[in-house]
């Protein structure tokens, strides 16, 4: 067999001369890279995905068609094995000239054969997808045997030769054979349960690079509003929990502090899905480089005169031209499919990596915003720096062999780009050093202002209460105009880094035709254009990338530091490990056989050189009531973190008792952690359902009351930070969470101060007496509080000293005997906590938890995952659009027009002007010179890029940081203005994913989509014009490509946007349980939950990463889609070109623009559905504005003035009040469908009736729950009254309803339970007038006054920046007395200045608790503070503390929410059988 008929089918070609009309490669290149090199590759490619098998169990059933299709396989495969042995056995007995190819390559090919009925045999039963190394293998050599096929026909003579042949094509058609039967899907035998698992995890090679597996997703979307649960499951591979197996093998091997250790770790973890990308990224830039080649041997076919032209070449160049586009098509599809997932995996271990870390922080570097922003901003930089990444060899490469096929055309002329192109990597690098420091500053600005806000949502009520919105408001807005100017600055690297992008592809053609002008011909012209592009758009994409990989190193290394800071050191240690090293040393000091814990010489802090507790030497004695006291800053709250293991800096020796070894501990903190979820839901937390101990806590912390009124009983919703409870129900919801926790060791810290006498005596007597719940489990209790009056309850005593030192300690009446000692001068005496059963009214055990008759249940949006049927998620909201680009300048946004319009033109014209010049070079008479052409050439390309520059300007610089500052400042206004309901019925997460997500979507994504939405269109209608112009016919297909685009634009479309808008709700709970989990760190780990937050936030993440990845991967389907169908433009093209025989300048003219439309297409469909999708933000922001109503109602037109009230009488008459939702017209929405006593049971407050005169001091007590807080409220219209009753409040003969609220709650001077500051790092003197309407001398005055001017001279003086976890809970509200005291000062001096010294001061003063966080001294110095400072005043105070009210003139008693009693506090002390006297 010679099978030759060529000079030079010996060589390597690769193509032939002188036979098979030159348009065939040679017999040995075909045997050498068709068979011997694939075969080989194969076999080494499947023997790991052979061992791999062997150690997988088998998943797929065996019998029935399972088996019938396994047989069919074998008996497939083993026919193609023979076939391939008789080819063999032909190749050695019958081959003279091409013997050693024949042999060597048939040899591997039979090898291959055995060896894919082995890995066939085993992907059948042991993979859930068909096999896809063997489908990838069968498919392109299938491809290259067709084409061997075509040679040895072509070659064949002899009866040898065609007998090899027929045998070659009857193996072809059993590979097809193959191909079908290795494609089948194994869904319908697999031993899973398929709704658990995606139709990914399932599908095939060609399924998966033809992204089938999506058609399903696409028609639901298409045809109904799709919820979360219509998405696919996540892929198992990508499930959050596995990924860090992987990634903490080497992160827990890897050296601390290495530069970029992170990123060389995470890359390590998945170095193989990192790495599957670079085969079809190989094979993407082999398809892309054949189109010059197509491009050259095009244009030299049409200047061939058609007499002298074969046909079947023009057919050869159809055929040509439908491979390499369809080749383009499949391999981008299969490239970024694989890098799509690699990034998403990427995603999915850095956020649960970021959540790891933070349960084990420390408290004093618990910080919301870093976890937050590191989750989000950082990591979503982090997925769009590295998508990119393997452009970053493949274009150097690119640019590498395009310039040496460049040498090859126009000769030393290729080094004029290459000069370009160095001066663009010089200034890439010089903006690189910019771009990391920009780009960290802009990130740390969001993580500052996501913070704040944060905050903020969660304490809005306080906020709103102390009237300190405004202030706050403007702080935040400030920092979003500074993050905009940050950002601004990065996006500046931005613009530069897209103009030095583009600049290569607009210069690099002029500099080279200068260079080579005397050498030009058309196709010269038009091929070195090809080369050119193949040269510059790599340079373009690697030049703009640069900053985005350099933004997502930066972030890598923000989380890096973050992962690699100190996590929190638990100094305990239990008694068994003392043990151990006492048998080494005989010094260390042993825990007491009667103590659950022992501290030795212990100095614990906050700060290293600061330390709160001082040489403590304590032993709790196990299975016994401690109790702690002390004065305010004594470090009782430090005391509490110390035994839990949470202080920072310790000292000394910490040890356990051997009770204790589970570690849990039931801790209650000073400030009530709880999550927005149901009553029951905090109690039980992560442990299983025990319905009698559940029903135990209850009763001990005298909830069942509570609940009984509750329209949802347990299942009641308590809000972010449980707004809808009071705060002693928060405190007690809170007791009865660590009383249901299985421990025997609890710590409560300062669980009393929001609970009144009554409630207080009987949480105590049932929980800590001698006949307790704690009692009764022998458990063990420290109890840190300033009710000194349950000290003679205690087994032991600790007090602390103001220095943190322990004062004395020891049981009460040894303590009682030291008459110097801190606890005898408390004044408690032995019988002070001791009443009779009979005073003390518990629950009975028979209150039901779940009332029987319901209500209306106002549930909070804790997730927002299930949207509602609203069309506009399918078909858009036009009108987005419209209120977007209303908030930008009308200037700017005309410049973006013309200027997109201007690169279109400029960019496509110089393409036309190339084959205008070509053809005057051609002519035998020139019209014009070289440098006419050269110059007006140069004239469009700078032209062109100018466009761009300012295009870039207008809308990444001022584009985004005016219409990001106004967005932003319409929905901060919104939640500034939204009423309490709004706080209570959403959770903190859901708003905090507006002010996180969408606005770093309007900031980074919605700009850039629409730089390149409306650049493109501009390109791809030149592009048209362009390729139109080389046959009038290709301008009929117009019409037909445009339905056809359109189509796919629409079905596309329908489901883009609502999985969008489902990846952007679905961040919402995960984002929520950030921020519960920080808030609650000490509670956490206290109670042993950290396994189950991790694995809750698991399932949170990859809930999150359903959408997100889906997305991804139908943006894929798109370009896959739009690639085929420039695939078939080209072939239509080049048929239309070959066969009626275009002009051959205008056919290189619009080949050259043919190479980029199908990326251009592709890019054109995804930036417009980026834009769609992206804009989604600020729909979503205009819903929420549009939506949430504003509290402020419009006939609220009443502005006091700043002297207002002049004296401060209140009349309340007959009114009613709901925190249901309340109507614009003021009626009560949720209660309007319920009876009339039904509406009467669930009111706050019913028929109230009080008159306080001015100057008049009123206090207002009752039992927690009563409606004490919802007065307060009421009064600051925080709580709207019933319609009917609105008119019924007047101050100062002034109707309360139509006062504008922000107005009264700054004239009025409030102090809320909880204290609430500006952002930390804003200076004291800010802190304490957030108006600045005082002096320095004076902020000074009241700071001393209320005695904490040592603390703040302490800490830097009024200038120094405030960090209120610096300071105690008893300092805090010191802090807040003195706010209220300097605006009562101002206050009067403004009306003095108005109506001169005679003036008597006056006005209105509102207290909640204010002293509930104090000890006894510190509270009788409050007193005497605002007896002094706000005489004049009305006083309306809510306190739980009996001589706090006794001075009092009046006294309000009140019950589920009615006025019981009023009178003097000392008559109501006499009323026998009044609630007064029971409660204190």
């Amino acid at each position: 067999m010679e099978f030759s008929g060529c000079f030079n089918d010996e060589s390597l070609g690769p193509t032939v001369e002188g036979c098979r009309g030159d348009f065939d490669f040679t017999i040995k290149f075909e045997k050498i890279f068709f068979m011997l090199l694939p075969s080989t590759l194969f076999i080494a490619m499947g023997l790991p995905r052979l061992v791999y098998l062997i150690r997988q169990p088998v998943i797929v059933d065996s019998g029935g068609s399972s088996r019938l299709l396994q047989a069919a396989k074998l008996i497939a495969l083993s026919v193609y094995s023979i076939i391939q042995l008789a080819l063999l056995v032909l190749g050695i007995v019958k081959s003279n000239k091409f013997v050693a190819f024949f042999i060597s390559s048939s040899a591997v090919t039979v090898a291959s054969a055995f060896f894919m009925i082995a890995l066939s045999y085993l992907e059948h039963f042991r993979s859930p997808r068909p096999a896809i190394i063997l489908n990838a293998y069968l498919f392109i050599t299938i491809l290259l045997d067709i084409a061997q096929t075509r040679t040895l026909w072509l070659a064949s003579a002899s009866f040898d030769e065609i007998t090899y042949s027929r045998l070659f094509t009857t193996a072809v058609v059993v590979k097809t054979l193959l191909i079908i039967l290795e494609s089948q899907q194994k869904t319908r035998w697999l031993r899973w349960d398929t709704k658990e698992h995606s139709p990914e995890e399932t599908s095939g090679l060609y399924s998966l690079g033809a992204f089938a597996w999506l058609n399903k997703l696409f028609l639901m979307g298409y045809k109904r509003t799709l919820t979360l649960d219509d998405l696919y499951p996540l892929d198992q591979a990508m499930a959050s929990n596995i990924l860090h197996t992987k990634f903490a093998n080497f992160i827990l091997k890897g050296p601390r502090n290495r530069k970029n250790g992170l990123a060389m770790s995470t890359a390590k973890a998945l170095a193989i899905p990192l790495l599957l990308p670079v085969g079809p990224r190989i094979a993407l830039s082999a398809f892309q480089f054949c189109q010059p080649f197509l491009i050259n041997s095009i244009t030299s076919y049409l200047q061939i005169p058609p007499e002298q032209s074969s046909r079947n070449d023009g057919y050869g160049l159809i055929g040509a031209a439908a491979l390499i586009y369809t080749g383009i098509a499949i391999s981008g599809a299969i490239y970024w499919y694989l890098q799509e997932r690699a990034v998403y995996m990427v995603r999915g271990l850095l956020a649960g990596a970021v959540y790891r870390k933070t349960l084990e922080a420390k408290l004093s570097a618990a910080d919301d915003s870093a976890a937050l922003t590191l989750m989000s901003a950082d990591v979503e930089r982090i997925i769009q720096g590295l998508l990119n990444i393997h452009e970053l060899w493949a274009d150097m490469i690119e640019v590498a062999l395009a310039s040496w096929l460049l040498s090859r055309q126009i000769g030393a002329s290729f080094v004029a780009p290459l000069i370009v192109v160095g001066c663009c990597v010089v200034l890439t690098a010089f903006l690189t050093r910019f771009a990391g420091p920009r780009q960290k500053t802009w990130m740390e600005r969001i993580q500052k202002r996501v913070g704040l806000t944060s905050n903020v949502i969660g304490e809005m009520k306080h906020f709103k209460i102390a009237g300190l919105v405004g202030p706050v408001e403007e702080a935040i807005q400030q920092m979003r105009v500074d993050e905009l100017k940050a950002g601004a600055r990065f996006r500046m690297i931005l613009t530069w880094s897209i103009i030095i992008g583009y600049t290569p592809m607009c210069i690099s053609p002029v500099v080279t035709f200068a260079f080579a002008a005397r050498t030009l011909n058309t196709t010269t012209i038009f091929t070195s254009m090809s080369y050119l592009l193949l040269l510059s758009n790599p340079l373009a994409i690697l030049f703009q990338m640069v900053p985005g990989f350099n933004a997502a190193l930066t972030c890598l290394t923000r989380i890096q530091m973050f992962l690699e800071s100190d996590s929190r050191a638990d100094f305990r240690k239990s008694e068994f490990m003392r043990s151990k090293e006492r048998m080494v040393t005989d010094h260390s000091t042993a825990v007491h056989p009667a103590s659950a814990m022992s501290i030795s010489r212990g100095n614990f802090g906050w700060e290293e050189d600061k330390l709160a507790l001082q040489d403590i030497n304590l032993d709790i004695p196990a299975s016994q009531l401690t109790i702690v006291v002390g004065p305010i800053a004594s470090g009782k709250s430090t005391l509490c973190k110390v035994i839990l293991g949470e202080a920072p800096f310790a000292q000394g020796e910490v040890t356990m008792g051997l009770g204790w070894l589970s570690g849990k501990v039931g801790f209650c903190d000073q400030t009530p952690y709880l999550s927005n979820t149901t009553i029951r839901q905090n109690i039980v937390g992560f442990s299983a359902f025990d319905e009698e101990r559940y029903h135990e806590v209850l009763e001990a912390s005298m909830l069942l009351q509570d609940l009984a009124v509750l329209p949802s009983g347990d299942l009641t919703n308590v809000g972010s930070k449980g707004l809808t409870l009071s705060g002693g129900q928060k405190s007690r919801v809170c007791i009865a969470r660590a009383l249901y926790l299985d421990s025997r060791f609890l710590v409560f810290d300062d669980i009393f101060s929001g609970l009144d006498a009554d409630t207080e005596e009987q949480v105590f007597r049932a929980v800590f007496s001698p006949t307790g719940l704690l009692r009764r489990r022998n458990a063990t209790a420290v109890l840190c509080t300033h009710s000194v009056k349950h000290l003679p309850s205690a087994d032991h005593i600790v007090a602390l000293g103001s220095d943190g030192r322990i004062v004395e300690q020891g049981p009460f009446l040894e303590l009682l005997t030291n008459d110097s000692g801190y606890v005898y001068s408390l004044g408690v005496k032995e019988s002070s906590s001791e009443k009779s059963d009979d005073d003390i009214t518990l629950a009975s055990s028979n209150s039901p938890i779940i009332p029987q008759k319901r209500l209306a249940v106002v549930e909070a949006e804790t997730a927002a995952l299930t949207p509602k049927e609203e069309p506009e998620r399918a078909l858009g909201d036009s009108t987005v659009f419209r209120h977007y680009f209303a908030r930008v300048n009308m200037w700017i946004t005309m410049a973006m027009i013309i200027c997109s319009i201007g690169w279109g033109f400029f960019n496509n014209f110089n393409v036309i002007w190339l084959k205008f010049w070509s053809q005057d070079v051609e002519s035998a008479n020139p019209g014009h010179s070289t440098p006419f052409y050269l110059g007006l050439y140069a004239f469009f390309q700078i032209t062109s890029l100018i466009c761009l520059f300012v295009d870039c300007l207008a809308v990444l610089v001022a584009t985004t940081r005016i219409a990001g500052a106004r967005i932003h400042k319409e929905a901060l206004a919104t939640v500034i203005n939204a009423p309490l309901r709004f706080f209570t019925t959403t959770d903190t997460g859901v708003v905090t994913n507006h002010f996180s997500q969408d606005m770093t979507l309007i900031d980074g994504s919605l700009p850039m989509s629409f730089l390149n939405t409306s650049v493109i269109i501009a390109t791809c209608i030149g592009v048209a014009a362009v390729i139109a112009t080389s046959s009038q016919f290709l301008i009929i297909t117009y019409p037909f490509l445009a339905a056809l685009l359109w189509g796919i634009q629409k079905f596309y479309l329908r489901t883009s946007r609502q999985i969008r808008l489902l990846d952007l709700e679905a961040k919402s709970p995960l984002y929520a349980h950030f921020i519960d989990t920080i808030k609650g760190l000490a509670t956490f780990r206290a109670f042993g939950w950290a396994e189950d937050g991790i694995a809750l936030n698991n399932s949170f993440l990859d809930t999150s990463q359903r959408p997100a990845y889906l997305l991804a991967m139908i943006q894929r389907w798109l370009g896959f889609t739009l690639q085929l169908v420039v695939a078939g433009l080209a072939v239509v093209f080049v048929t239309l070109a070959t066969q009626l025989r275009s002009n051959s300048a205008f056919t290189g003219a619009s080949l050259i623009t043919l190479m980029s439309f199908g990326d251009q297409l592709t890019l054109l469909v995804q930036q417009y559905t980026l834009l769609e999708t992206s804009i989604g933000a600020v729909s979503r922001l205009k819903n929420f504005s549009e939506k949430v109503e504003s509290e402020n109602l419009a006939e609220e037109d009443v502005v006091p003035p700043r002297e207002w009230p002049l004296k401060g009488g209140i009349e309340i008459h007959g009114v009613s009040a709901s925190y249901g939702s309340v109507k614009k017209d003021g009626a009560s929405g949720d209660l309007n469908d319920c009876s009339s006593d039904d509406r009467s049971a669930h009111l706050a407050i019913k028929e109230m009736t009080l008159s306080i005169a001015p100057g008049e001091k009123v206090a207002i007590c009752g039992s927690s729950g009563s409606g004490k807080s919802s007065t307060v409220l009421l009064l600051l219209k925080l709580l709207d009254p019933l319609a009917s009753t609105a008119q019924n409040i007047t101050i100062d003969s002034t109707p309360l309803h139509k006062i504008d609220r922000q107005a009264l709650r700054q004239r009025i001077i409030a102090i809320p339970q909880d204290p609430v500051f500006l952002p930390d790092g804003t200076s004291f003197q800010a802190n304490l007038d957030p108006f600045t309407a005082s002096t320095s001398a004076e902020c000074r005055a009241v700071l001393e006054t209320v005695g904490i001017w040592p603390v703040i001279a302490d800490r830097g003086g009024l200038a120094a920046g405030l960090a209120s976890d610096t300071l105690s809970a008893g300092q805090k509200q010191l802090f807040c007395l003195a706010r209220a005291v300097l605006r009562a000062r101002i206050r009067a001096r403004e009306r003095v200045a108005m109506f001169g010294e005679s003036v008597a001061p006056s006005g209105i003063l509102i207290l909640d608790e204010v002293s509930s966080s104090v000890d006894q001294d510190t509270d009788r110095a409050m007193q005497a503070i605002i007896r002094a400072e706000f005489e004049g005043y009305t006083i309306v105070m809510v306190s739980h503390r009996l001589e706090m009210v006794m001075e009092f003139d009046t006294m309000v008693v009140m019950d589920k929410g009615e006025i019981i009693k009023t009178g003097p506090p000392k008559e109501l002390l006499k009323w026998e059988e009044g609630r007064f006297r029971k409660l204190y």
